[in-house]
């Protein structure tokens, strides 16, 4: 099944306990809708729809983790699988059908790493959207990169360039190669922790932000190690066609990016962690 398939038959009813945000519908509709959390780029999304009238949002859409991935198994983030059930969602997808082609736009809204990560999770071979995966591009909505989504969805909508080479430029520009990746995703994942740090004291209701903390830090995790087997040129040049090897240095890179547990999470106060 089509990736526009998929997403035309999501029924809001479906969701409204667990996202009472979601949206399923025109992006036209969507601008003036009340449910519309991305006000700030409805210029953007005026400027989409001059693309393409008939262009679809999809809004707050849950995502489960797989168990059966063997990448999930191997980065060993076990706090990542007791998140209560699609805690972790894929903010906005733009998606469209053309000539019998399905195409989507899925973004993240805090960085390129997670949203790639956010990508690998929603396209796992045994989960619904898993035969999607080459007609789904992932960006992260930001100011600074609405240019880059307009151009992006014209060169898809036109055809001219197949997603995965739209991919692969975007990897270029915004995580170069994955070493430099291993060093942003470690920083990031630092920042994040140091964060939830000073906010978590301090609030009563810490449910939300702890399971948001997680579920970042397993998508930082996630990219990271997929990236890494996802290379063809590391396979070859640095491992020599090994990919036993290749997935060792990929669990190794994981390993780097830093967690805090679940529990300690909750232990958490102004004095730092109790015992």
């Amino acid at each position: 099944m089509a990736i526009y398939e998929i997403l035309h038959a999501k029924d809001s009813n479906t969701y409204y306990e667990l996202r009472r945000d979601f949206f399923n519908g025109s992006l036209d509709s969507f601008i003036g809708s009340s449910l519309n959390g991305f006000a700030e780029f409805n210029t953007m999304f005026e400027r989409l729809l001059e693309i393409d009238p008939e262009l679809q949002v999809c809004a707050g859409l849950p995502v489960e983790i797989s168990t059966k991935a063997i990448s999930n198994q191997i980065i060993r983030y076990k706090d990542a699988f007791k998140l209560p059930e699609k805690s972790i969602t894929v903010p906005l997808i733009i998606y469209w059908q053309k000539d019998q082609q399905d195409r989507a736009v899925m973004f993240s809204l805090t960085n390129y790493i997670e949203a790639k990560g956010l990508y690998y999770c929603l396209t796992e071979p045994d989960l619904e959207f898993g035969q999607t995966r080459n007609e789904i591009l992932t960006m992260c909505l930001k100011e600074e990169t609405t240019d880059d989504v307009i151009r992006a969805v014209t060169s898809m909508h036109e055809g001219k360039k197949a997603v995965g080479a739209l991919q692969r430029s975007l990897d270029h520009k915004y995580i170069n190669n994955v070493d430099e990746m291993k060093e942003e995703a470690v920083v990031l994942a630092k920042n994040i922790f140091d964060e939830v740090t000073r906010e978590l004291p301090e609030m009563e209701d810490r449910g939300p932000l702890i399971n948001e903390t997680i579920a970042r830090i397993f998508l930082i995790k996630k990219a990271l190690y997929v990236q890494y087997m996802m290379s063809k040129d590391l396979l070859v040049n640095r491992h020599e066609g090994d990919v036993k090897k290749q997935r060792q240095f990929a669990k190794a890179y994981s390993d780097e990016v830093p967690i805090v547990s679940l529990s300690s999470l909750w232990r958490l106060t102004k004095d730092g962690i109790e015992e």
